[in-house]
């Protein structure tokens, strides 16, 4: 029965444990560090052996298996990645590293460099000739009573003499040489792979237990570290010495070899200095893109791979994004390369390059022209076309359906207020499409979303109506309890609240109520003798909302405090509750045409009838952000066909449950972030502070690319992955010219007549 190799670990694997157990792996390097990981004194890991999951983070796994629990695939195997180790630190209490004691010598260890690359020098010097023993100090004499303790074994060289660029030095003869001070740096020596050169570190030996590794890393405390490749070279540069100084200060009888490496040294800048290395074993959504020019290709391929010799390379295939070249050789050695992985014969960017332009809302027929206009090889429109249908748009919906659920579940047995809003695509009565969206208003989450086509109903204007009943059946089948509901003022909404569900309360929103008012206002106040009614509009609407705020759902009282606006703007407050106005404001004389259109606005009817149901708490201002949220992602301006407009509101609604609760930013003095912004229409007058939100995070696009590849490999085929976006997508309304009688195209072209055509 395996168990776990790390000292301490009582993981052993059993039917149903939870915890997968990984064989250690046989390249040596990755070995060792799994081995050192374990802290068990003189084990040498067998066939056998095996290290448990508890000891690797995410991290170090190609999926996370969180993510993929969330989305829907329980259980999910764990895989490694090609290049994991342990990071994970073990709960033991590490026993004290006893070193043996060394002679330390500040100066000493300062010249070191110096006194290695005098002696090589010295030898390249007597290359050919018979060399003595000679010992080489710092100072240049050889101190009384010392002998040599070191000697190199140079082998006869093979090559032609090294140049001075090159980094390796070949040497004749034997030499020894005198190192009397050793001394202890973060510097390692590394292994020979060239059995002609002889490599001098800057570091000293050590064991080799811990070649390549961290005291502290060792020892447990902190997680392994990818391992750092040092150069087989002898280079006399600034690191060395600031190195040897380092360990001056450290010569102390308190030194501590556990605080040897610090987390936030420049070591982990030393990786970026040196370049980011290339992943070979990556996932497809994971990996990086690059844009690579022609003729750096045709450098990149221009010697052959196997001998060296000048190649003469072509373009052989392309294949959207992908492109396929062939390179031969003076010697006949044949190459092909492909610019990237393919599965079932369609390169992963193709479908990455799609998401993409979904997933950001983009224009497809413009990101395809950009790539033209760059030269870029890239897919057709009839291919980004069957890419999005069979792969896209089901990844979008399948992943907003997951999160929903989600979202419905964590609502189950609460009492909801909620928010509802339609949005059509264009404006008027000619509008295709209508989604009516319900928001959780405590949170600020959008629980649901309803596509309607104008089809589908009478006419445009019943889209909203129809979206709210789908919406609150759909969320009362889903078994939640829907106390308030805000919404504007639609006639159609309203009757349907109060005869289809009058056991919720029903509000209106008081932002929707104060446009109307002020749209009414200002167009009184363009008629003849009635501009005294411009500057009332403002405290008109501010008014409004006072009134919503501070009445509760006492409907009588927000009746009484709203009328009592048309005596106060005549400068009569007997009904108001203000104390004694000392400012002199411009007042409308009573009786006169301004103050009567004043009135027939205030008090009529139809406003009145609805100021009772002013919301008091909520309102749904986050709908209208929502909106603009959408607009960017599927403008108006622009016409989608209605799978591609779900997606693109499903992609939408996941950006804005992300991002719609963003806290303000502060400064590193702990102060909020501001901006001034200056109204348009104010002409410089009047500016606003607004508060500067956080950065916007994209996180759901790991998720949407996760499950765009999981589809991919589930459907490798346009057919079956086509087949299951409809079942998927459900119900689609036939399209708007389904129930019109077709006409004769060329019948068409026959009798057409221009205007301004001559005869």
């Amino acid at each position: 029965m395996p168990f776990c190799a790390a000292f301490g670990c009582a993981s052993v694997h059993k039917k149903g444990c939870g915890v997968s157990f990984f064989s250690f792996p046989k390249d040596s390097a990755r070995r060792k560090r799994w081995t050192i990981y374990c802290r068990r004194d003189k084990f040498v890991p067998e066939n056998h052996s095996r290290l448990c999951s508890k000891h690797f983070s995410t991290d170090q796994l190609e999926r996370d298996p969180n993510v993929l629990e969330r989305l829907g695939y329980v259980n999910a195997r764990i895989k490694l990645k090609g290049d994991a180790i342990p990071d994970v630190p073990l709960r033991v209490q590490a026993a004290p590293l006893v070193l043996p004691p060394k002679t330390r010598g500040a100066f000493a260890k300062r010249n070191k460099p110096y006194l290695l690359h005098e002696t090589l020098q010295e030898v390249e010097l007597r290359n050919g000739n018979d060399a003595t023993p000679v010992t080489i100090h710092h100072d240049g004499e050889a101190p009384p009573n010392s002998e040599p303790k070191t000697a190199v074994e140079v082998p006869e060289p093979e090559d032609p003499p090294v140049s001075s660029s090159q980094t390796c030095t070949t040497l004749t003869k034997k030499c020894p040489a005198s190192i009397t001070v050793p001394q202890r740096t973060r510097r390692i020596q590394v292994s020979m792979t060239d059995k002609n050169c002889i490599t001098v570190s800057k570091g000293v030996q050590c064991s080799s237990l811990f070649d390549g590794v961290s005291l502290r890393e060792a020892a447990g405390l902190v997680p392994l570290a990818e391992p750092k490749q040092e150069a087989n070279q002898f280079i006399l540069d600034e690191d060395t010495q600031s190195d040897v100084e380092e360990d001056e200060d450290q010569a102390g009888s308190d030194y501590d070899p556990f605080e040897e490496e610090d987390e936030e040294s420049d070591e982990e800048d030393q990786v970026y200095e040196n370049g980011i290395p290339l992943r070979t074993a990556v996932h497809p959504e994971e990996e990086r893109q690059f844009l690579v020019a022609e003729s750096c290709l045709a450098k990149l391929l221009e010697k052959c791979g196997i001998c060296g010799s000048p190649c003469m390379s072509s373009l052989n295939f392309t294949r959207g994004t992908m492109v396929g070249t062939r390179s031969q050789c003076t010697c006949g050695h044949v190459c092909e390369w492909e610019s990237q992985q393919c599965l079932n014969g369609m390169p992963w960017s193709n479908i990455f390059v799609a998401g993409a332009i979904v997933f950001s809302g983009s224009n497809a027929a413009k990101c395809l022209r950009l790539f033209q206009h760059l030269k870029l090889q890239m897919m057709s429109t009839s291919t980004f076309s069957r890419i999005q249908s069979a792969y896209v748009i089901p990844s979008c919906i399948f992943t907003w359906d997951y999160h929903s659920e989600t979202l419905l579940q964590e609502y189950q047995g609460q009492r909801l207020t909620l928010g509802g809003d339609a949005r059509c695509d264009s404006p008027g009565y000619s509008a295709k499409y209508g989604s009516y969206t319900l928001m959780d208003l405590e949170t600020g989450k959008i629980l649901y979303f309803q596509l309607v086509q104008s089809n589908e109903v009478k006419s445009s204007v019943h889209m909203e109506l129809e979206g709210l009943k789908r919406g609150i059946q759909q969320l009362v089948d889903a078994g939640l309890q829907i106390d308030n509901i805000i919404t504007d003022r639609h006639g159609m909404v309203r009757k349907f609240m109060r005869t289809e569900h009058p056991d919720k309360h029903h509000y209106f929103d008081v932002w929707h109520v104060a446009k109307g008012i002020s749209k009414k206002l200002e167009a009184a106040s363009k008629k003849r003798d009635c501009a005294d009614i411009r500057p009332w509009i403002k405290s008109s609407v501010n008014h409004c909302y006072w009134v919503a705020a501070s009445c509760g759902e006492d409907g009588y009282l927000k009746e009484q405090k709203w009328s009592s606006l048309t005596e106060h703007v005549t400068n009569k407050h007997e009904h108001c509750e203000h104390g004694v106005l000392e400012e002199d404001r411009l007042w409308i004389k009573e009786g006169s045409r301004a103050h009567k259109l004043f009135r027939d606005v205030v008090d009529s009817n139809y406003l009145m009838r609805d100021i009772p149901k002013l919301s008091p708490l909520h309102q749904i201002y986050g709908l209208e952000v929502y909106h603009s949220v959408v607009n960017s992602f599927a403008p108006k301006n622009t016409h989608f066909f209605y799978p591609a407009m779900m997606a693109r509101l499903c992609v939408a609604a996941l950006h804005f449950n992300e991002n719609g609760s963003r806290h303000q930013a502060m400064t590193r003095a702990g102060a909020a972030k501001w901006q001034i912004c200056y109204p348009k229409d104010k002409r410089g007058d009047h500016p606003v502070a607004k508060p500067i939100k956080t950065p916007i995070t994209y996180e759901y696009i790991d998720i949407l690319r996760i499950n765009l590849v999981e589809r991919r490999r589930q459907f490798p085929s346009y057919q079956t992955a086509g087949q299951d976006a409809d079942r998927l997508l459900g119900y689609q309304p036939p399209s708007l010219t389904s129930k019109w009688e077709p006409y004769n195209k060329d019948q068409l072209v026959a009798t057409r007549r221009s205007r301004f055509a001559r005869q």
